[in-house]
């Protein structure tokens, strides 16, 4: 008979111990790999969501949408994946928040959006009023111009010629009898928001104080400011944010202020103020010598049919020598009433890059890197008026980038900045 070998017990055990540490071993690197294949699959899945979102804000920004209703938008693919978008009003700009969302993961862009700059964006549309322009003095048109039958020629004020061959370098062509139209919409918009009652508020209300710190996302319910008149001083103020006076906003230089918007019927930016800020009002906006508004800023008086009063003198919206402003400078009034001094007051060494847009007189004495459409220019100057006179003030469309976004005609659209 064989002889039968006993194998002892400790080896046994040693065995068992080294398969179960091969079968945990195993069953790990298969929970690894599923682990890491479901990692690989929702982050495949997160970036499709983030790539809707960017989708989704750029198709809707092309379509006509109502406001403040949101909207989903259907791109006809099989992925699951839901994009929904509200279309708002952010000061002059509009603003798009999307929301691209699958399962639980969710992804929001928010978006300041204003009109493009084309390919024939022109450097001057003056309105035809049956009368000539006359350029003078260091006045230079750079890019296409608009203008009236009559044309343009050179002139003379306080014995100071035209200095340059040509009044415009670039191409000519008729302008018509109206201004191109802003989008009703939005000026209904502007009008509403220049008479909207302080008392809705409500828990969004926050007081002023002179050292205020205060910030505000976007992506939360708006917060508002407001008394009779205000001077904020020595304050910090961002984001999502209405600052609201019956009477007078008054900004020192001490501030910083960033993507907010005022509204009263007068505002003034003191001296060396520097921010970036929307200034609504219905009846003047003073800005200050060396005041530096970033893009996209924008300085608004809108005066519906108000007429201004015959005494008046003063320039609706002054703008101070040294001063930069990015963005939009527009005056709307509805009125044919005649007036004979300036509603834009543009000093000499103050620049504006963007746009002006004015229904009644301007006074060019500054630079304007982009465009201006006006109804007439005027000139004032030893104690003389001069109508539908261009002096020493310059206009160069050909400077302004291609990626400015600003006034809302009816052309493409394009993102002025992408908000937090």
């Amino acid at each position: 008979m064989p002889k039968i070998k006993k194998i002892k017990a400790g080896a046994l055990q040693f065995v068992l111990f080294i398969g179960t540490v091969i079968a945990v071993l195993l069953l790990t690197f298969v929970v690894l790999h599923k682990t890491h294949s479901l990692f690989d699959k929702k982050t495949s899945k997160t970036v499709e969501v983030i790539k809707k979102a960017d989708l989704g804000l750029q198709y809707a920004i092309q379509q006509e949408m109502p406001i403040n209703d949101s909207v989903q938008l259907n791109f006809q693919l099989d992925d699951d994946i839901q994009v929904t978008s509200i279309k708002s009003y952010w000061g002059i700009f509009e603003k798009y928040a999307t929301v691209s969302q699958f399962g639980k993961t969710r992804f929001l862009k928010t978006a300041l959006v204003g009109g493009g700059v084309e390919n024939d964006f022109p450097a001057l549309y003056l309105k035809d009023k049956n009368r000539p322009m006359i350029i003078a003095g260091k006045s230079k048109i750079t890019g296409n111009a608009y203008l009236p039958k009559q044309g343009i020629r050179p002139g003379t004020i306080g014995g100071r010629f035209h200095q340059f061959t040509s009044p415009v370098y670039g191409n000519l062509k008729n302008s018509s009898t109206t201004l191109p139209a802003l989008n009703p919409e939005l000026k209904n918009h502007l009008k509403r928001l220049l008479v909207e009652e302080t008392g809705r508020f409500g828990k969004n209300a926050v007081r002023l104080s002179r050292n205020l710190r205060l910030s505000n996302s976007f992506e939360s319910p708006t917060q508002y400011i407001y008394g009779d008149v205000l001077r904020l001083s020595g304050v910090d103020l961002r984001g999502n944010i209405i600052v609201r006076a019956t009477q007078q906003i008054i900004v020192s230089a001490d501030c910083y202020i960033k993507d907010i918007v005022l509204v009263a019927p007068e505002i003034t930016l003191e001296n060396k103020f520097k921010g970036t800020l929307q200034a609504i009002t219905l009846d003047k906006i003073k800005v200050g010598k060396g005041v530096v508004l970033d893009y996209p800023s924008a300085l608004v008086v809108e005066r519906g049919n108000a007429t201004n009063p015959k005494e008046q003198r003063e320039a609706n919206i002054s703008i101070e020598k040294g001063a930069m402003i990015k963005g939009i400078v527009a005056y709307f009034e509805t009125s044919e009433e005649s007036i004979f001094f300036p509603q834009i007051a543009i000093a000499e060494n103050a620049s504006v890059f963007g746009e002006i847009y004015c229904e009644k007189n301007l006074e060019l004495k500054g630079d304007v890197i982009g465009n201006v459409t006006t109804d007439a220019f005027i000139a004032l100057e030893n104690g003389s008026v001069y109508q539908n006179h261009l002096f020493n003030g310059t206009i160069n469309a050909s400077l302004l980038s291609m990626e400015y976004a600003g006034l809302l005609f009816n052309k493409e659209k394009r993102v002025a900045k992408w908000l937090y």
